[in-house]
């Protein structure tokens, strides 16, 4: 089979992968990661370039899933002709079933037939755990172990997957399969070395980040691939690893939340894929959105240590500073009313899928929406003036005064942060059969719209009435959030109504309530995705949004069986959307009693970014059948000037980092009084600090390549500049170290110049031309050979051009007897000889020139001398 895969692809110049193993083959013994294709042949160069295609979150296609999105991105890649295509996980959705595996995998499957697809197991692919027999179905299919190494164009590319998914770091201990990733990554001899894995460390997406992840982060790794998050970006840490995110391959798109530490390109709006061309030399990874965009793009090379860094990238302007930041209005409430005759910020249009006609109903003025021709939903267009409110997102309250001759619902469909579309359906109000007739108001509450004139017309929003339902609307007005909380607790318990906290059903949430010792309460059933039953809770908006705010959960439980649970929820801190609290166990002594714990939150954040837009969510290990009785969140109070003020600079740091809005940030902070706000802004500061010594590293490197391609006087200074603005470190000297070379080639050069331009028809200025090269041939002589240029050239031109001074003295016309020549002027006489003429001549040649200035003894002598050195 290898030969003739070799055959049809023979760029790839290794063999398809070998059947697969176990999926247990991830906690294999044994030094490395098993590999999969031979090894690179040392006789052989390695290939002199090679395409890559890097594909994640593609598998749409599984059962009841759409395929367009996916099949356009196999097109596409497809037309690169690469010589192996890689995953970096959910590769099949909804939970890797053999069936969805064959659907979703149709577009790639002569890929796969052909030993060209060398994928990673995501979340997906496991069916949401980490049991073998769920992967089961795609290491069959697929015909690879869930970890291995492939090894590409004789040893040009190694790519690592050390099946990422199920294997998580805790604390300082490192998962299982670690030892055996380093042992491949340090024994590996490929030109670049590329590991995968499903979860990103640093991601801006919607799960974001994944600490647990980071030990990927391996001196000797070149590039980190990932996916997940439904977005492309790609990320330099402050260490200098690069990591990209490649999870718009076909399987929807998720939103951009707030920028991950040294994110320098995020894309979220578009499907696409990532192409890698490969040399001994560089690496080009480029970000390819439909239909075949390169939408950006980044460059690696190797310094002196062998490390990868970005020589060259995409200029990329940030079309949305940190998306996750919500700014602040001009006005806080917008609003047209009719009956008033009054208008404010709101106004509204006629469109041809949202006619409209101003009438008086009831004695009252109004809109009346008219039947859309287009058929569906009768519709009303509003505009919100962009002095007034622009951007976002912003959460608001949506009031509306309205009137319907028949049952029926309405909804305001918004521009949302949170879902990408341009159409978000808010909450329905419903018009039952006794308000049919009669005015009545209503209030949407809205948590992330956008005010970005993206709707039909630049509208901004717009009422949908379905079933061509006649509603009539005398008044609209949208009321912003303001930034402070209006609550600091919210609660539910199952003997009366939630106050502001709510649990919500979710496919990997399942729960009913139940009557326990006479009260009720909320049994968590069994979750079937993965061991871990969960339990989603959605905070009200209208209570408790945005943050960050230091936060504590009580949560009053049972259980029949001991065991434990967390509670994992938004955190601003390390950017995870799942940030476990401290874990509550209970005993076999605490069985079928109920139990109160208190757990702390600090830097939560309230933005419905867990599944099913929750915002928290109790774990429960090894499906424990747990019991709540009810439970409370506690936050401190809204944030007074000072911290808004920090935050906002902060916010202002990480949008646009620079050693300005740095500084600006440093003040702010400086204001705080020590505790917890001032030291979680402190940390997400020290995140822009080190994008912005990613920054200045970068540009120290491009001007010291620049002073090593044109040396010169300028490029020294402009490359002394850009080191100045670094850290005292390895990085500093070894940057510095180059440029001392580049300064002494500058150096000799001026020299040699000097020694050009000038008039030697004098004794002194024949001096002084001797001193001058001897000085600049030192120099070149310490010079590495490879830098040397053109400078020995120039060394021996000047050379020459002394010697013909010294010849024209030394005829020069004189009274009485002829100077002896000085030993300095005779070695450099005897040294020009040489190179002209070689040595059989030498003693003639040199005594027409220095004919009665020197005896032919003295001549011998001296040829004799220069000889023995060389």
């Amino acid at each position: 089979m290898a030969a003739a895969i070799t055959a049809v692809i023979p760029q790839v110049a290794q063999a398809a992968p070998r059947a697969a193993q176990v999926a247990q083959s991830a906690q294999a013994t044994g030094d490395e990661l098993e590999r999969i294709t031979p090894p690179a042949d040392p006789a052989k160069p390695p290939q002199d370039q090679l395409v890559l295609a890097v594909i994640g979150d593609y598998g749409g296609c599984g059962v009841d899933r759409g395929c367009a999105s996916e099949n356009q991105v196999a097109d596409m890649v497809h037309s690169w002709n690469p010589a192996a295509i890689l995953t970096v996980g959910d590769n099949t959705y909804q939970q890797g079933r053999p069936e969805e595996v064959v659907k979703a995998q149709a577009p790639y499957k002569a890929d796969i037939d052909a030993g060209k697809f060398f994928p990673i197991m995501g979340n997906h692919d496991y069916g949401n755990g980490c049991n073998p027999e769920s992967v089961k179905p795609s290491v069959d299919y697929f015909k690879v172990p869930v970890a291995f190494v492939a090894g590409f164009g004789n040893g040009l590319v190694d790519f690592l997957n050390p099946d990422v998914n199920c294997q998580s770091a805790s604390g300082t201990a490192k998962p299982p399969i670690y030892n055996q990733y380093k042992s491949t990554v340090d024994d590996s001899t490929a030109a670049w070395v590329l590991s995968g894995g499903h979860q990103p460390i640093y991601s801006s997406g919607k799960a974001g980040n994944n600490p647990d992840k980071a030990w990927l982060m391996t001196p000797g790794v070149d590039l980190i691939l990932a996916g997940h998050d439904h977005h492309a970006e790609h990320v330099v840490t402050s260490d200098g690893y690069n990591i990209a995110i490649t999870g718009n391959g076909g399987e929807g798109l998720t939103p951009l939340f707030s920028t991950a530490p040294g994110s320098v390109y995020r894309e979220a709006t578009e499907f696409g894929a990532m192409r890698l061309t490969v040399t001994k030399d560089s690496l080009k990874a480029e970000f390819v959105t439909l239909p075949n965009k390169v939408d950006y793009y980044f460059i690696l090379k190797k310094d002196a240590q062998g490390k990868a860094y970005v020589a060259e990238r995409s200029d990329w302007v940030d079309p949305n500073p940190d998306p996750g930041q919500s700014p602040t209005p001009n006005k806080y409430s917008v609003s047209f009313d009719l009956a008033a005759g009054t208008t404010d910020g709101l106004t509204y249009k006629n469109y041809d899928d949202g006619p409209i006609e101003e009438t008086t109903v009831d004695g009252r003025k109004a809109i009346q929406l008219q039947k859309n021709s287009f058929g569906g939903a009768n519709q009303l267009y509003m505009f919100v003036d962009d002095d007034a409110i622009s951007g976002g997102p912003y959460a608001v309250k949506a009031t509306f005064t309205y009137r319907s001759p028949v049952p029926g619902t309405f909804a305001l469909q918004y521009d949302s942060a949170t879902s990408g579309s341009a159409y978000q359906k808010s909450t329905s109000v419903t018009i039952g059969a006794d308000q049919v007739n009669q005015w009545q108001t209503a209030s949407i509450d809205i948590p992330d719209i956008r005010f970005t004139n993206r709707e039909n017309g630049s509208a901004d929003m717009r009422l949908s009435a379905p079933a061509n339902l006649p509603l009539a609307v005398s008044g609209v007005r949208i009321d912003v959030a303001p930034p402070k909380p209006t609550a600091t607790h919210v609660s539910m318990d199952f003997s009366g109504d939630p106050d502001g906290l709510n649990w919500m059903p979710y496919e990997s949430g399942p729960a009913h309530e139940i009557t326990v010792d006479g009260r009720r309460a909320l049994q968590v059933d069994k979750n079937t995705f993965n061991t871990g039953n969960n339990l989603y809770l959605v905070v009200d908006d209208k209570f408790i949004q945005g943050g960050p705010y230091d936060g504590t959960a009580t949560i009053e439980y049972r259980s029949p069986v001991s065991g434990s649970f967390v509670l994992q929820y938004d955190s601003a801190a390390t950017g995870s959307a799942y940030q476990s609290t401290a874990r509550v166990t209970i005993t076999a002594a605490q069985v079928n009693t109920w139990q109160t714990a208190t757990l702390g939150m600090p830097q939560v954040m309230f933005r419905n970014r867990q599944n099913g837009n929750a915002d928290m969510r109790i774990v429960a290990a090894n499906n424990l059948p747990i019991i709540i009785g009810s439970m409370g969140v506690d936050i401190a109070g809204g944030e007074d000037e000072a911290l808004e003020d920090a935050v906002n600079a902060v916010a202002a740091a990480e949008a646009h980092p620079s050693a300005e809005t740095i500084q600006v940030a440093e003040a702010a902070i400086a204001k705080l009084p020590a505790g917890p706000d001032a030291d979680a802004l402190t940390r997400r500061l020290t995140a822009v600090k080190a994008i912005v010594a990613a920054q200045d590293l970068t540009a120290a490197r491009e001007a010291v390549a620049a002073a090593e391609a044109h040396p010169s006087a300028e490029t020294i200074r402009a490359a002394e500049a850009a080191i100045a603005k670094l850290p005292a470190g390895a990085d500093a000297d070894w940057l510095t170290q180059r440029l001392d070379v580049v300064r002494a080639i500058v150096q000799a050069h001026d020299l040699l110049a000097g020694i050009t331009a000038r008039d030697l028809t004098d004794q002194a200025a024949v001096d002084d031309a001797i001193a001058d090269l001897a000085e600049a041939r030192a120099i070149i002589d310490r010079l590495p050979e490879d830098q040397r240029g053109s400078l020995q050239e120039s060394a021996a031109a000047a050379q020459g051009r002394i010697v013909e001074a010294i010849t024209a003295v030394l005829a020069a016309p004189h009274q009485g007897k002829p100077a002896p020549i000085a030993r300095p002027w005779l070695d450099l006489v005897i040294a020009d000889t040489y190179g002209r003429y070689g040595k059989d001549t030498m003693q003639g040649q040199v005594m027409r020139i220095v004919a009665g200035h020197a005896t032919g003894r003295e001549v011998k002598t001296a040829i004799e001398e220069f000889l023995a050195k060389q």
